[in-house]
């Protein structure tokens, strides 16, 4: 055979690949056929493609009226295939019983705050990447590492707080009523009556704890990252020589490989063992002295000199030891950034070597701390019986705070990665700003009736001063010389929380780990007094069963910051709901548009209250007011940010024993009650064997690479692009054989060579990438991958896309992977909060030809436009939107269409198809609006002019 195209009459020569968006969608319905009639082409039980073969000679409905479109039936020389995804972003526990089940399930949901990590690293300023080199991660990197093993750390502290605190306590006498007597009759005999014995037998649980999330994490992800054989080798183009910077999404290796990997997993479990042993070894050493039980005494000199004076030598090099390690550990994960090998073979060899060697060294660190901890147990096992004042587990009076404070100094600092605060300057002014703030913790008042020390209000002024020169840097430095040769302040308007996005989703992170956290350990404290009481009293003991005061402190916050989001959101419904608004809206060609408001008709940002009494317009006016409520997400998440972040420092600041003591009592049910309701979903959820845990959410935070956190949720699309780019690249070339005679290799070298030139040249087959909302998403990465070369341009493929979030979130919020100059396309102003439509602003500016300035990246290849710009000038690219959609935008502007007729964006019909009971139609159902046929013909007659 030749490489010449085969002597085939090829039924259909346009292939319409669609691909679903964050609802899961069925192929069944993507292709609106009974299971029946479908067969799946390639894939496996969590993904692939499926087709209808019989979908050319449908089953006429003999009710349609004449010239009705049946959306199941593509048009001449089509074939259309769905690809299912959705499997690959939901994990179960698979064949284990309904415990296993339970334990994964929550696992699933603790895994949450690490993928908002994960997230939170893409937000950074991506630089553009060398062809063939390793990943450059930019500025905050580092950071962000360390702040990903703080999460880790903190959920070490909470489940110690239930098994080394709660658990010691219970042993040792405190009436915790719900525990059976076999609990008490366990640690009633030698050793195991012995303070030591019970605290290493203990702390299996929180070692226990972080070996189930890392398995459960590791696990699922073995699924699909770079799961098909070589095609993440070729993405990018293999053996294709490029030149300049490349985009991040065009780079080599970006779904290949995660940024963080085994090393960085092995240094997460080396951490958890150093401060179990650290904290095992504080307990031993500063249990004999009453004041050091709290954070306000321990620095006084009856605390250390208590502790100087100790005869448990082995307790106090295990601890040395313990403390050494952890800091040699935050230093490594901070120091030793993952890698992604790409393109040139010796640079490939190089970075292998550089892995390798971390590797090793990240191994050995996690067997020495191994060994530490077993050190230090087995110090407290055969160390005789030791008694502290309180009861209380010492290791974990103050850890908790301190570690919540270096995290929240550490999100601070985050918020002015993007806006060009030096990193330095924001590490120094957040430091000393933490040192001030623990001194003025360690002022307050030890005792509840105690006074606070001389030095709290001027040590608390001193990190107030401090972290308010942050904030004031942050919004300042764009404005300053050095910002503005980086560029226009105003780019920023382009930018998620005006370019605080790192900052803003690392809170978010915290305050999801915290929120775990505290319910995890006030839960389990309210379970544990839930019982009777042996005396038969009709009060129960729960006062005698302390947690650590940060737990305590942050639950009462916790209804007020509910309280505080619940008050903004009813006020802005109040505000935006007084009147049904009438949105400007584009042009639907091939249907009808019954509800449009010209520009110039609410000019002053105010719309009048509508009049008709037309039942399908109040219909779809009601959908447009809900979805125009939907889009406020943005400030809504920033709102929340900041409230988080001031009930972390409430938490910290003051002291259990003088404030939040009158509502202790009302919060502390409420929080069992909702850590028990999240219980019973998580039961729920193993008993049906749901896999995805937190719905939308997950879907959002599987979809880019880990980069922040080793256990956090797999990526699935590192299996679902490099899919889509061979489906793509095997229809183009589908045709073609290679010559006989060829080995192996050089088969693989003209399959390579073949589909570049199937890229660029004209070819007599084409594919149309059909996109609906998270799924388009997917198809701009896809694209991104299948640039033939430095000067060439995709001729065969086009993109259709509907219910799009590409421009207002992903294009806000990762500016560098699908912001304005990634795509070609115009930036997009912050939705308004307070206005009837979120977009006034930007409506505006569409209309008017004001676009939004953006910063360019310096990257040398193409955008997204530039990449689907036709020979005749054409963009082979159309996206639909309409106003009642609660997830969809225009990926370009808001441009009526009659002003631009080709423009990439379209309007769709607000209501069902006429053959159907009559609905309006919202984030769904695209594909059964008449303009959706259209764009489709368009773009297949854009692909055809040669």
């Amino acid at each position: 055979m030749s490489d010449e195209a085969q002597g085939h009459d090829w039924p259909h020569r346009v292939l319409e690949l669609r691909i679903h968006g964050i609802k899961n969608t069925p192929p069944t319905e993507i292709l609106g056929r009974e299971q029946s009639e479908l067969r799946q082409t390639q894939g496996d039980e969590n993904g692939g493609f499926w087709w209808a073969p019989g979908q050319d000679q449908p089953d006429r409905d003999p009710d349609d009226a004449p010239g009705t479109v049946d959306p199941a039936v593509p048009p001449q020389g089509v074939r259309t295939e769905a690809y299912s995804w959705g499997r690959l972003a939901r994990y179960g526990s698979g064949p284990l019983l309904f415990v296993g089940q339970l334990f994964v399930q929550l696992a699933w949901l603790l895994l949450a705050p690490f993928g908002l990590a994960n997230t939170a690293y893409w937000t950074r300023r991506i630089p553009t990447q060398r062809p063939g080199g390793e990943w450059e991660s930019g500025v905050g990197g580092a950071s962000l590492r360390i702040f990903a093993l703080g999460l880790t750390l903190l959920y070490v502290c909470a489940l110690g707080s239930v098994s080394l605190d709660l658990g010691v306590q219970c042993a040792n006498g405190r009436a915790c009523t719900a525990l059976p007597g076999a609990f008490h009759d366990f640690f009633a005999g030698a050793p195991l009556s012995w303070r030591g014995p019970q605290l290493a037998l203990l702390s299996l649980v929180p070692i226990g704890g972080v070996l189930l999330l890392f398995l459960v994490a590791r696990r699922a992800r073995t699924r699909y990252e770079a799961a098909i054989f070589d095609a993440a080798d070729r993405m990018g183009g293999r053996g294709v020589q490029r030149t300049g910077r490349l985009r991040p999404l065009a780079s080599e290796g970006f779904w290949r490989t995660a940024r963080v990997g085994s090393p960085t997993e092995r240094l997460h479990l080396a951490a958890t063992f150093l401060l179990v042993a650290l904290l095992l070894a504080w307990d031993r050493i500063f249990a004999g002295t009453a004041s050091c039980v709290k954070l306000q005494t321990f620095v006084s000199g009856e605390c250390l000199g208590g502790a100087a004076a100790s005869s448990d030598v082995l307790a106090k090099v295990g601890g040395l030891v313990a403390a050494a390690g952890l800091v040699l550990t935050i230093v490594l994960v901070g120091v030793l950034a993952e890698t992604v090998s790409a393109g040139d073979a010796s640079v490939d060899e190089f970075l292998r070597d550089r892995l390798r060697t971390r590797g090793t060294v990240t191994a050995w660190v996690l067997i020495a701390a191994v060994a530490v901890y077993l050190f230090v147990g087995a110090s407290l096992w055969f160390g005789g019986d030791y008694a502290a004042e309180s009861g209380t587990f010492l290791g974990l009076a103050t850890a908790p705070s301190i570690l919540l404070g270096v995290l929240v100094a550490i999100c601070v600092s985050a918020l002015g990665w993007r806006r060009g605060v030096p990193h330095w300057l924001s590490i120094t002014l957040m430091t000393v700003a933490g040192l001030a703030f623990l001194g003025g913790v360690a002022q307050n008042p030890p005792t509840q009736d105690g006074s606070p020390g001389p030095l709290r209000l001027p040590l608390f002024a001193v990190a107030a001063v401090f972290t308010a020169v942050q904030l004031i840097l942050v919004w300042w430095w764009p404005r300053s010389r050095a910002g503005r040769r980086a560029g226009p302040p105003e780019r920023f308007r382009a930018e998620g929380w005006a370019g605080m996005g790192p900052g803003i989703l690392m809170l978010l992170s915290l305050g999801a780990a915290m929120i775990l956290s505290t319910l995890l350990v006030l839960g389990v404290q309210g379970w544990l007094v839930s019982g009777s009481p042996p005396c038969g009293c009709a009060t129960g003991p729960a006062g005698t069963l302390r947690p650590p005061i940060v737990y305590h402190n942050f639950g009462d916050v916790l209804p007020f910051i509910a309280l505080a989001l619940a008050i903004v959101g009813i006020v802005v419904a109040l505000a935006v709901l007084r009147w049904m608004p009438l949105l400007t809206t584009p042009r639907t060609r091939g249907g009808r548009r019954p509800l449009l408001e010209q520009v110039d008709s609410y000019s002053d940002g105010r719309i009048a209250a509508s009049t008709t009494a037309d039942r399908l317009a109040l219909k779809i006016l009601r959908a447009r007011r809900l979805a125009a409520l939907v889009h406020r997400g943005e400030p809504i998440l920033g709102i929340l940010a900041g409230l988080l972040a001031v009930g972390f420092v409430v938490a910290l600041a003051v002291s259990y024993s003088v404030a939040f003591r009158t509502i202790d009592g009302l919060v502390g049910p409420a929080l069992t009650a909702i850590a028990a309701a999240i219980l019973l979903v998580i039961v729920e959820n193993a008993l049906t064997a749901k896999e995805r845990p937190i719905s939308v959410l997950w879907d959002l935070m599987c979809f880019l690479p880990r980069a922040g956190h080793p256990f956090g949720p797999p990526c699935y699309a590192e299996r679902v692009v490099p899919e889509l780019r061979d489906r793509v690249t095997d229809w183009l070339t589908h045709d073609l054989r290679p010559p006989d005679g060829l080995t192996l290799a050089e088969q693989l070298a003209w399959r390579d060579r073949r589909e570049e030139e199937a890229l660029a040249e004209e070819r007599p087959f084409s594919v149309v990438l059909s996109a609906h909302s998270l799924g388009a998403v997917l198809a701009v990465s896809t694209l991104f991958t299948l640039r033939p070369d430095d000067a060439e341009r995709l001729r065969n493929v086009a993109l259709l896309t509907y219910g799009s979030q590409l421009r207002v979130y992903f294009g806000r919020f990762f500016p560098e992977l699908f912001g304005p100059d990634a795509l070609g396309t115009l930036g997009a102003r912050r939705p308004l909060l307070a206005k009837a439509d979120p977009w006034f602003t930007q409506v505006e500016l569409d209309q008017d030809g004001d676009p939004v300035v953006v910063d360019a990246s310096g990257a040398t290849d193409p955008s997204l436009v530039d990449l689907l710009t036709q020979p005749d000038g054409s963009v082979a690219w159309i996206n639909l939107w309409r106003r009642t959609d609660y997830l969809g935008f225009p990926v370009n502007s808001y441009r009526l269409e009659d002003q631009r007729p080709d423009d990439i964006d379209r309007g769709a019909d607000e209501f069902g198809p006429p053959r159907y009971l009559v609905k309006v139609a919202t984030h769904p159902d695209y594909q059964s609006a008449p303009q959706y046929r259209t764009a489709l013909l368009d773009l297949i007659a854009r692909l055809e002019k040669r």
